[in-house]
């Protein structure tokens, strides 16, 4: 059978746990077993370890911490608020949700940045929880889709065709009721101050129907409460 003192001279310094495991011992016997031979000058525990010899003739090895791992990656710029305008002027209001994955961002993350630009007052929150939806200030909504019309219709160079424009517009128009009906055929196109007010209006229906969705959402979690209600509501009146 092995010895502790031949463990030590193959491991060069080990715990006594380490030398019990080699032995296959319990790690109590090997203590005992490691003091013995400390007792007669074979052996000696310095450095967190036992080793051959005594600490007066070992060489002692300074342990050096190892350094965290430094993590190198790619750190995530913020989010750009160009795009988010863009995006907002593209689709309308718009969830968290789809905004960040329009962006590659989680939602925690997204959500932060939209709020970072609520306070700057370059987007607008609507409604409250999980319905809640983001969209650009009235006051900008018509400067971002004259940017928009303008950077499709002008190009470097290129020469702006108002007949053909205003064919367009005028499909466009014929197919939206509210700006037709009660107008005259030849003034049926609106001028941007009409369709400015337009997509106010809009945005504001909108907005009183995601208030509406939520509120039947809430009765509809509670429809049992509800149907009580209304059956004593029922009682009440025969009585």
């Amino acid at each position: 059978m092995e010895t502790v003192i031949q463990a030590l001279e193959k491991m060069g310094r080990a715990t006594y746990r380490e030398v019990a495991e080699r032995l296959n011992i319990e790690p109590v016997e090997a203590l005992n077993m490691l003091r013995e031979q400390r007792d007669q000058g074979l052996c000696d525990f310095a450095d967190g370890g036992w080793f051959l010899g005594s600490v007066t003739d070992a060489k002692r090895v300074a342990t050096v911490p190892p350094e965290n791992p430094v993590l190198h990656g790619e750190a995530r710029e913020p989010v750009d608020p160009a795009v988010i305008r863009s995006l907002l002027a593209k689709n309308g209001a718009m969830d968290t949700a789809s905004l960040a994955k329009e962006v590659n961002r989680n939602g925690r993350g997204m959500t932060s940045a939209m709020r970072a630009l609520e306070r700057q007052s370059m987007v607008v929150k609507n409604g409250q929880g999980k319905g809640v939806t983001w969209s650009l200030p009235v006051s900008s909504v018509h400067d971002e889709e004259f940017e928009q019309i303008g950077q499709a219709q002008v190009g470097d160079g290129d020469e702006f065709t108002p007949v053909a424009r205003q064919e367009e517009v005028k499909q466009i128009v014929s197919e939206i009721p509210s700006f037709t009906e009660g107008r005259v055929t030849v003034q049926s196109v609106p001028t941007a101050r009409v369709i400015s007010r337009e997509i106010r209006s809009t945005r504001n229906k909108l907005a009183q129907l995601e208030k509406l969705r939520a509120a039947v959402r809430v009765v509809g979690r509670h429809k049992h409460l509800v149907q009580q209600l209304v059956t004593a509501e029922v009682e009440n009146g025969k009585a």
